[in-house]
């Protein structure tokens, strides 16, 4: 018989390179579709999204679609690719770890392909406790420093500094006993931030010059004060600029140092001589801005017999000489009276009458006495603005929807027959005609400068947009930037505060909301 051959068909010593290659790829496969269902079930605002106030982000659908059709993918070519390897090499370790390898080498790439289609997106960074005793509430809010490093709430009962970064509170100034904020400085100068307290239902009466660095009280004034329209709140009732403090009294505006608190004036708010004003006449300020070393006042003068008249009192901020004054054109008691810019002086002015003025007035050149200021209405044919509200949110610094930049009163608009404001619309403060206007599809809820010729606007939708201030294009994301998990944490009027690469959302009602929460991304 001759010599029999036999084939060994044993697995030689080298490894199934190709094969091993389509197990570490099938691998890869099934780590993706893992990776884009956990990216894509988690990223949703709140557990929920997709309907018009709860939009999911951009990329959702997507990440989704490819996470299904991945599942199917991968499981089918895995099965596949293990038959064939172990069919050469037999064992359980190996193929394993070839799964593994698989899943480790996509995931870096897989969530740089899910941020890609995402877009950016804003998740809150943290939120402060909530208000104790539940009974109080915030009424005003500013921003430390140019990036808002520091923001201070002032609820009625004290001034609370967070961190903008980790949310940490810092110090905390209480209010005198049995008094309430009531006023406060539109903004911070030299480090100084005035606030001012009242009585219940008396006479915003004392002033406090704070450290806003430190939460020291500098200095203390006793006036007698003014009572804050209900329309209106203690929006400028104190203001700063050029190291003097300024604030409203009866029947006066006091000037006071603003590092030490020192006296420096005192100018009275008397009807002018020559206008024929009974003797019992008498003239109250309304609000007051300060800048480029003059103080503007709004004045409105009656009697036992009711409204007489109201002008603008325009006083050197640092001596408090009057340097002008001219007629407001209005014919009844203002119920809402607000400065929205001290320089260009634009102000807010709603009369009582029904048929009177409801409009804001921007004075471009207030040494030109002869000039008539510019009037854009808060309703006209094509939208109502939404500058105002009734019993503002924010008592002692009311937050408005509206920003005055370059040469523009950029403010919220409701289409005609909406109570919804779902538009933003510039007006020019050179002839009052709407320059542009910017449909969003949701209610907004904040707007608030972002930046040199920007405006943030901050929908009821978890949307935030970046818009251009002189022609209202669209920074960044067309659709707006998604904020998540906000729908239930914002009571009806935030305030939206810059700070660093994120916000700051303050809220009024800081018992069934939180008082404050960060937003970056």
């Amino acid at each position: 018989m001759g010599e029999t051959m036999v084939e060994d068909v044993r697995p030689s010593g080298t490894w199934p390179l190709g094969k091993a290659a389509w197990v570490a790829g099938a691998g890869a496969l099934v780590g993706l579709a893992v990776e884009f269902h956990w990216l894509g079930w988690t990223s949703f605002p709140g557990n929920s999204c997709g309907s018009r106030y709860r939009p999911c982000p951009e990329g959702t659908a997507p990440t989704l679609i490819l996470a299904f059709l991945l599942t199917f993918a991968g499981a089918v070519a895995l099965i596949v690719a293990l038959a064939a390897f172990n069919s050469s090499r037999p064992g359980k370790a190996v193929p394993g770890a070839l799964v593994a390898a698989g899943v480790l080498i996509v995931l870096w790439p897989g969530w740089q392909a899910y941020l890609w289609m995402r877009g950016p997106v804003l998740d809150r960074a943290w939120q402060a406790g909530a208000d104790r005793p539940a009974s109080v509430r915030g009424v005003g809010a500013w921003a430390v420093g140019g990036d808002g490093g520091t923001v201070v709430r002032a609820r009625t009962d004290a001034l609370i500094a967070y961190d903008s970064g980790s949310g940490d509170r810092g110090w905390v100034l209480r209010a005198p006993v049995r008094e309430s904020v009531c006023a406060m400085s539109e903004r911070i100068v030299d480090g100084i931030g005035l606030v001012a307290f009242a009585r219940n239902e008396k006479p915003c009466d004392t002033v406090w010059g704070v450290d806003v660095r430190s939460g020291r009280k500098v200095w203390e004034r006793n006036i007698t004060g003014v009572t804050p329209g209900f329309y209106q709140g203690g929006g400028g009732l104190l203001s700063a600029d050029a190291g003097v403090a300024v604030a409203l009294g009866e029947h006066a505006v006091h000037g006071y140092g603003l590092a030490d608190g020192a006296v420096r004036w005192t100018a009275k708010t008397a009807p002018a001589a020559g206008t024929g004003a009974e003797d019992d006449v008498e003239c109250e300020p309304v609000t007051a801005s300060t800048a480029g070393g003059t103080t503007t006042v709004a004045v409105t003068c009656g009697s036992y017999k009711g409204f007489h008249s109201a002008f603008l009192l325009t006083l050197d901020t640092a001596t408090g000489k009057e340097l002008a004054r001219r007629a407001l054109p209005i014919e009844s008691a203002p119920q809402s009276a607000a400065v929205l810019s001290a320089e260009p002086f634009t102000l807010l002015v709603e009369e009582e009458d029904e048929r009177g003025l409801a409009a804001v007035l921007s004075y471009g050149d207030p040494d030109d006495l002869k000039r008539e200021p510019v009037t854009i209405p808060l309703t006209a044919d094509e939208e109502d603005l939404a500058v105002t509200g009734f019993d503002p949110k924010f008592a002692a610094r009311p937050v408005f929807r509206a920003v005055v930049a370059d040469g523009n009163l950029i403010v919220a608009a409701a289409k005609p027959g909406s109570s919804s404001p779902e538009r933003v619309v510039a007006y020019s403060l050179d002839d009052g005609r709407r320059r542009w206007h910017a449909d969003l599809g949701t209610e907004v809820v904040a707007l608030t400068p972002a930046g040199p010729d920007r405006v943030a606007v901050l929908g009821e939708s978890q949307r935030l947009w970046t818009l251009t201030t002189d022609d209202g294009t669209r920074v960044g994301e067309e659709d707006g930037i998604t904020v998540r998990d906000i729908s239930l944490k914002l009571d009806s009027g935030p305030q939206l505060v810059r700070a660093g690469d994120g916000w700051v959302i303050v809220n009024a009602d800081g018992d069934n909301y939180p008082p404050a929460l960060a937003v970056r991304p």
